[in-house]
């Protein structure tokens, strides 16, 4: 059976022929015609060549990028955010790092990489006036990108955590001159030892249409995000964007920086210069069409004063049985590390160890359900702890179920449809909730899956989009790899 869709299974949006391009005059005409809150302008990007527009889309984005699960409004959450927040002004302090461009080259993953890691230091370690400069160049030529076929978020986010990442003058940035690789051996020759490497990350969103968590991490630090790129976007001189015309060009990486509800807009940095939209950031509707903040990392960087962590446990696991990590600590005079199971908030179990030991701790004897994990390392001037983790515990039996509320036998779908789901998992939640619609002529399959699941969600299923004819469509809820359930296989027929 064909598969067209996974995590792995990557398109490269942007790799076709540009159609006639979008003129100022008839942009305008549109923005009037709209009543558009943005202003366009020509720019050094508007007046590129169809080629090096198409070499500043780089990203290569998951297939299905516009079908994204939500949730529904009894289920949304509110959130106990600012209306307004700013990395650029937080209690009136700059932690953004310099705008950055990446120029010739689909390199806008590691642009959009680097400017979360240098802002997310300048954060953590208290240097607004931000010291840190790293190598897009060592991050994108070493980890596995390339200027004409780009990269992917989640590839530069593990290279990050594996293997780290150098000072530019290390390998400073040349590819945007003239578009062309570089090969890793061009680095430096002790880059490894150079290196910063981020403790861990996160995925707040992940094809997850939810502007409450976005928020919710966006007070930790940066994100990054993703957006699909349309021909007006390359105009934008100032004000909040919403698509208005023109055809999509591709994929681009960006970084998320901030939100304004006065405007109902996420304030973002771009990797194209200073010279480009407000000063190299943008505004961008939350309603608009581009995806921004359905697909978001966030970067966990280390103290240099120290710090501590898990080595081996990601957050959101699902553990059985005896389960062993790594005891961390990088802040000088630790003595021994506390770890600390909490459940609903209250201890319920307690080791300790030395930085560098493994521990081994057995999860059978906790009950089934939801916990926050915590190391603190005990030194000389107090304690200092890490960041919670939360994990599952699965040893036993799970009960659970997954349905789709507006879809049944037989239905002739035309067009797009939203897709009302309902989950129940016991004694932990599902992990992951994946949609298969398989072409029973071709058996080619049509997969969307997210890692939020909600008791009632939503997912905009673009059907217009697939071929027309007969479909076997499920849904497959997940407890990692420990519990699969799906349900009956509904027959639909999809016809445009």
């Amino acid at each position: 059976m064909k598969k067209t869709w996974g995590v792995v299974a990557l398109l490269v949006l942007g790799s076709g022929a540009f159609a006639a391009p979008l003129t100022l005059e008839r942009l305008n005409q549109s923005l009037v015609s709209e009543k558009s809150s943005w202003q366009a302008a020509p720019n050094k990007i508007s007046r590129m060549t169809d080629q090096e527009k198409k070499n500043l889309l780089g990203l290569k984005l998951d297939e299905g990028f516009g079908d994204v699960f939500k949730p529904t409004a009894k289920t949304r959450a509110a959130a106990a955010v600012p209306a307004r927040f700013d990395w650029r002004n937080k209690d009136g302090v700059n932690y953004s790092s310099p705008i950055l461009n990446q120029a010739n080259c689909g390199s806008c993953v590691a642009f959009s990489a680097i400017g979360a890691l240098e802002t997310q230091m300048n954060i953590v370690n208290k240097t607004p006036h931000s010291p840190w400069s790293y190598s897009p160049q060592h991050l994108f030529s070493c980890g596995g990108g390339a200027c004409q076929n780009g990269w992917h978020p989640m590839m530069a986010v593990q290279f990050l955590q594996k293997t780290g990442v150098p000072d530019e003058t290390c390998f400073p940035y040349q590819s945007g001159g003239d578009g062309k690789d570089l090969a890793c051996s061009q680095t430096c020759s002790d880059a490894s030892k150079r290196s910063l490497r981020i403790t861990g990350y996160s995925q707040p969103s992940f094809f997850f249409q939810d502007a409450n968590a976005v928020k919710q991490a966006l007070l930790k630090g940066p994100l990054m995000t993703t957006m699909m790129v349309y021909e007006d976007f390359l105009f934008y001189k100032s004000g909040v964007y919403k698509h208005t015309t023109g055809d999509q060009l591709g994929g681009h990486a960006i970084t998320l920086v901030g939100w304004d509800d006065n405007q109902k807009a996420w304030i973002l940095r771009n990797s194209w210069g200073e010279d480009w939209g407000e000063k190299g950031y943008f505004r961008v509707a939350y309603d608009d069409s581009s995806g921004i903040g359905n697909q978001t990392w966030g970067l966990e960087v280390p103290n240099l004063n120290g710090f501590v962590t898990l080595g081996g446990l990601r957050d959101q696991s699902v553990l059985s049985g005896t389960v062993e990590v790594k005891l961390e600590s990088t802040i000088p005079g630790t003595k021994v590390i506390d770890v600390t199971v909490n459940k609903n908030g209250s201890p319920i179990y307690w080791d300790q160890g030395h930085s560098g030991n493994r521990m081994s701790v057995d999860t059978t004897q906790f009950p089934d359900g939801t916990y926050t994990v915590v190391a603190v390392a005990n030194t000389a001037s107090g304690k200092i702890p890490s960041q919670p983790k939360t994990i599952y515990v699965l040893n036993g039996a799970h009960q659970g179920r997954a349905e789709f509320v507006n879809l049944v036998e037989g239905e002739t779908i035309t067009d797009k449809k939203e897709l009302e789901i309902k989950t129940q998992g016991s004694p932990v939640p599902f992990t992951e909730i994946k949609f298969k619609a398989v072409n029973l002529a071709t058996g080619e399959e049509n997969i969307r899956s997210t890692y939020t699941v909600l008791p009632e969600m939503i997912m905009l299923w673009r059907a217009q989009y697939l071929p027309n004819g007969d479909y076997r469509v499920t849904l497959e809820a997940s407890v990692g790899d420990k519990v699969k359930v799906s349900t009956t296989p509904i027959r639909v027929k999809v016809s445009h």
